[in-house]
């Protein structure tokens, strides 16, 4: 086991306990803590609840589930902010991790721009304050205890939510947990509108990578699921699953999961996004069993179908452990310190992928032990029971593409195109992943060469050969091997930028390795997912017109 599982173990070990009168020690932030608590839970009630006061409410919640054995594996990656929801919402349940961000997210969307938002945006500077000051990870349980008086202190507890903005009340009909309008009406098909089809499915089918429409987009998923043995010119079920898997899955995300993943993603975007049209008529299309022609007609009349992308849509937010860290990026504090890495703006994107891929493996790892020791077939590994007001929509939407896709497969992984390059990354189905480094190219030969030439800079700096879990880039600075430092690649990547024209390299693109942690080549592409290679072009292209 690596440093970094270790010390997640041990976090989790001491995770949301609430304190005993018999460990409270005057004084410290634990029994402040702890009384504050107690204030917050008697002067609160779920109708009636201050921001500080929901946050009492999803700390209890968290604490009688992990002392009674019934929390579901998601509520491992909650932090402070996901516990304010958890509050706020209960007794309220949720479905599954999926179910329950895009409820959160959307609930923060309505507050933002009310006074309750400008709370929020207090309570993410006190949790992030606290974390620095206890020098613990927002997510930490003896942070998250702490934090409770600080609230107090910081005045979250002096206005209460209305009841409009409860979240039982305010996301009744909202589209981010029960999808789209039944009675959503569809645009009329253009006049064209088979001449269209034809060049959608006649075309070749290679595309320039600048071409980040969703129509090219979803023409390459339906290529790959089509090498997959899916019928898609069959089924309108298949398109949403196949635009998310051309746009955002990695190449292990198991077709099983994508149906599920897809309907998600489509419903967490912000109703104001220019590409939710598109989306909303892929997910209505099979609940209206509409024929993929058809649907393809309707798609054809709305124009972000043929526009780029919007860079809303190349996040993945629909995990719990997320939100926080976006708004305090919005807010410009620039990291956040959790139990499993020290989030930056650059690792949000890498941070919801590993955390969707890890607990949709958890979750199929509990479905096959409850089918093993009960017996039965079709267990969804589930820990409880939805509410149905906000589950039975979306199970519906994504229903029929789940058992189109389990019928094809139940193990296998999404298809990419191969590529022949001198370096790639192997992904697993829970998100984690190695890179293999080819030694039968001139670009892999000299790759290895530099990985042999960096632990030889190792061994003379610390003086002995680097270990599993010694970093291979490590910070020059520093008495002990430790991970290059996000500041000191900042400055090296500044400095390089400095110098661009000396080395002959465009300082945009070192701009935007900075910007998005990553850089994208002809060698590396095959490594990235559609998104972050788009991401990474588009802030090519913000730093060269920023230059201009």
């Amino acid at each position: 086991m690596g440093k970094a599982s270790r010390k997640k173990r041990q976090h989790r070990a001491r995770k949301v306990v609430p304190a005993t009168s018999a460990e409270v020690m005057g004084g410290d932030p634990r029994s402040l803590g702890e009384a504050a608590l107690g204030r917050l839970l008697r002067t609160n009630a779920p109708e009636k609840l201050s921001l500080a006061g929901a946050y009492a409410f999803g700390y209890m919640e968290l604490g009688y589930a992990q002392r009674e054995s019934v929390a579901p594996a998601w509520y491992e990656e909650v932090d402070p902010l996901d516990a304010l929801f958890l509050g706020a919402a209960w007794p309220g349940k949720f479905g599954d991790e999926f179910e329950f961000a895009n409820a959160r997210d959307a609930w923060l969307r309505l507050l933002r721009g009310t006074v309750h938002g400008k709370g929020v945006e207090r309570f993410v500077r006190e949790v992030v304050s606290a974390s620095e000051e206890l020098a613990l990870p927002v997510d930490d349980g003896e942070l998250m205890l702490a934090l409770a008086d600080r609230l107090e202190a910081a005045g979250l507890d002096q206005r209460r939510l209305p009841r409009r903005l409860l979240p039982r009340v305010a996301l009744q009909d909202c589209r981010a947990v029960r999808g789209p309008s039944l009675d959503l009406r569809l645009p009329d098909p253009p006049e064209d509108a088979k001449r269209q089809a034809r060049r959608f499915w006649e075309d070749p089918a290679e595309e320039s990578s600048a071409d980040d429409t969703p129509y090219a987009v979803l023409r390459e998923g339906l290529r790959q699921f089509e090498e997959a043995g899916m019928p898609v010119e069959e089924d309108s079920s298949v398109l949403l699953p196949a635009l998310y898997a051309a746009l955002l899955a990695k190449p292990a995300e198991l077709l099983l999961d994508v149906g599920q993943h897809a309907a998600v993603w489509a419903c967490s975007l912000d109703e104001a996004s220019e590409l939710v049209p598109v989306l909303d008529i892929l997910l209505v299309a099979p609940e209206r069993e509409i024929s993929v022609t058809d649907t393809l007609a309707h798609l054809f009349a709305v124009p972000a179908f043929t526009e780029p992308i919007p860079s809303d849509a190349l996040l993945w937010t629909s995990s719990p452990g997320l939100a926080l860290s976006r708004l305090a990026f919005g807010l410009d504090i620039p990291k956040v310190s959790t139990r499993d890495t020290e989030i930056t703006p650059d690792l949000l994107d890498w941070v919801g992928m590993h955390t969707r891929m890890h607990l949709s493996a958890v979750a199929r790892r509990s479905a096959a032990e409850l089918e093993e020791a009960d017996g039965i077939d079709g267990a969804d590994g589930s820990e409880e029971e939805a509410d149905e007001r906000w589950s039975e929509r979306r199970e519906a939407l994504r229903g029929a593409a789940l058992d189109k896709i389990r019928k094809k497969s139940d193990r296998a992984a999404v298809t990419h195109r191969a590529f022949d390059r001198p370096i790639e990354r192997i992904w697993n189905a829970d998100g984690s992943s190695l890179i293999r480094i080819s030694s039968e190219t001139p670009d892999g030969q000299g790759l290895i060469e530099d990985i042999k030439a960096q632990r030889e800079a190792f061994r003379e700096k610390f003086g002995r050969n680097p270990g599993p879990d010694d970093p291979l880039f490590f910070d020059p600075d520093a008495d002990e091997p430790l991970p290059l430092s996000k500041q000191h690649f900042d400055d090296m990547m500044l400095e390089m930028a400095e110098r661009a024209a000396e080395i002959g390299i465009d300082p945009a693109f070192l701009h935007a390795w900075r910007e998005v942690g990553y850089v994208v080549t002809e060698e590396n592409r095959s490594m990235w997912t559609t998104a972050e290679v788009l991401a990474f072009s588009r802030a090519v292209v913000r730093h060269r017109e920023a230059e201009e």
